[in-house]
């Protein structure tokens, strides 16, 4: 026998009359690996899945109930794999009629590694379908059988195709063009195109195993899933993941952190959440900043409206924290609390944060859950206080704001010129260039780092004024940029760049040169590669 499992197989009548199974540990655990009313109906939960493979592997099968319709006189070969050999027999039962091929593998044999081998041979695409209960049951047996191996550290790895992890998410447009312009092929695997785990899995496997790609990305981890497959599946073909983390990334991994293979990469663009990515389990983490697609933010073209002074950005308010305050146990008799340690925030940036939450808010969570969904409201909270004070100063001297009317007439008052809200890759550009003064205010997640505008305002020929982020000195020259460090020194810089065209300029070519040289998504795609390739 390959590995023992830790369960035995039992076999028993349903309510219907079908015959059913359930797995038993000796500690009394059970797992039922089909329905104890209707297991007959379990066909129709993988109705969404076609058959794309020349070959199939039932990979855990149970009783076979999943597979009859799907391989219903479609004349495959199929490699039954369980590890009950009473499982294996009764599936190739229940399919016989179905004109198929089949080779089955159980615990009993020991030439599973042939039998593969051979199933494999001259196959061009191998479909594998999952009975979800049997395989999480027995994992490490069916990955024994297959053969699968973790990703190899060191290993020298040539970049010709990219995968992105798609749907309709922040940046990943401009890492597709990143991609195209420094020569590489790209495809997308669009997550809003699949219909569940089961549907996830297997169109994920056709993607890899027909555009054969060197790499993956996934901004924020989304096109992650809920079993682990991504990891599983790109591990197991020795395929790279980038994980480029723009957001924190800690509430992110609250449920993907398990996850993690050695195949994983995370990049994220504030340099303080290093120590931590570096002990969830990824290969390694690494710092890359943000940049700009200059094919978005052109310094030619049409003007959205005119404004001397303006602000483009959502006000942070109530509709956005309740959205936080929805994912954990909040309470609102917590809001002085959170307030107390926002304004904190706001006046000490650099101020231990989790070592705040931990000597006040003990009391309140114990679980990592709660408490990192409660810092993040606190995070978010402090990031909406310091806009609204920011914005709130420069009421007087004319200031027009685009985006999110609601929030801004709820935070500010109704008499505050709020315009709609911008689209980012068709409008945004020609909004920044009607605006004299951009002013730019970063969220307080961003401890040390810069956010978008700081690039994306320049490149297309505007200028930008923005809080004085640790970064900034990292990315530009002294002038290159211009900050204030306080709101009493932001109403001083707005009326001095009112009246000096000519230093806006000044600062707005050198920006713009600097940002072209080093700061496009291009660059930081060369970056990701050779971090990976090293």
């Amino acid at each position: 026998m390959l590995t023992n499992s830790p369960y035995k197989l039992e076999l028993f009548t349903a309510q219907s009359g079908f015959l059913s199974a359930r797995l038993v540990s000796d500690d009394e655990q059970v797992i039922h690996l089909h329905s104890i009313v209707k297991p007959e109906n379990e066909a129709r939960f993988f109705d969404s899945l076609t058959i794309w493979g020349d070959k199939i592997i039932l990979l855990g099968t149970g009783l076979g109930y999943h597979s009859y319709n799907l391989l219903c006189s479609c004349q495959k070969d199929v490699l039954v794999i369980d590890y009950y050999q009473e499982c294996v027999d009764k599936c190739i039962s229940l399919l016989s009629e179905s004109g198929c091929n089949f080779q089955s593998i159980s615990s009993l044999n020991t030439d599973t590694g042939m039998i593969v081998d051979n199933f494999l041979k001259d196959a061009k695409n191998v479909q594998i379908i999952k009975h979800p209960a049997s395989y999480m049951a027995n994992k490490n047996f069916y990955d024994t059988v297959l053969g699968v191996k973790d990703f190899k550290s060191g290993t020298k790895h040539t970049i010709g195709k990219v995968l992105i992890l798609s749907g309709s998410f922040f940046l990943q447009e401009e890492i597709k063009n990143a991609v195209k312009s420094i020569g590489l092929d790209t495809s997308l695997f669009n997550i809003n195109e699949t219909d569940g785990i089961l549907d996830y899995d297997s169109k994920l496997q056709a993607i890899l195993q027909k555009e054969k790609p060197d790499l993956v990305i996934s901004v924020n981890m989304l096109g992650f899933d809920s079993m682990g497959i991504l990891g599983d599946l790109t591990n197991k073909n020795g395929i790279p993941v980038v994980v480029w983390f723009v957001d924190d990334p800690r509430p992110i991994l609250l449920h993907q952190k398990q996850f993690i293979k050695n195949n994983m990469f995370a990049f994220t663009w504030e340099r303080n959440f290093l120590s931590f990515l570096n002990t969830c389990g990824f290969n390694k983490a690494e710092y890359l900043p943000l940049a700009t697609d200059p094919q978005i933010f052109l310094p030619d073209g049409p003007v959205l409206r005119r404004a001397e002074l303006g602000f483009i950005g959502s006000s942070m308010g109530r509709r956005f924290l309740q959205n936080i305050a929805d994912k954990f146990l909040y309470r609102k008799e917590l809001e002085p609390l959170v307030n107390s340690i926002a304004r904190k925030l706001i006046a000490e940036p650099a101020c231990d944060l989790n070592k705040e939450i931990h000597e006040t808010c003990s009391n309140v969570y114990n679980d990592n859950r709660n408490q990192t969904w409660f810092q993040s409201y606190i995070i978010h909270t402090a990031s909406m206080l310091k806009r609204k004070m920011l914005i709130e100063k420069l009421i007087p001297s004319g200031i027009e704001i685009s985006g999110d009317p609601q929030g801004w007439h709820e935070l500010l008052g109704m008499d505050i010129i709020c315009h709609e809200d911008i689209d980012y890759r068709n409008s945004l550009a020609s909004a920044y260039r009607g605006i004299t003064i951009n002013i730019n205010s970063t969220s307080c997640q961003m401890a040390t780092a810069v956010n978008q505008r700081v690039f994306d305002i320049p490149v297309c020929g505007s200028f930008v004024l923005t809080d004085n982020q640790p970064d900034l000195h990292y990315l530009f020259e002294k002038d290159e940029v211009a900050v204030y460090d306080t709101p009493e020194e932001l109403i001083e810089k707005v009326k001095y760049f009112k009246k000096d065209s000519d230093a806006r300029n000044r600062i707005v070519q050198k920006a713009r040169i600097r940002i072209l040289g080093e700061h496009t998504y291009s660059h930081r795609l060369r970056q990701i590669i050779e971090k990976i390739c090293m």
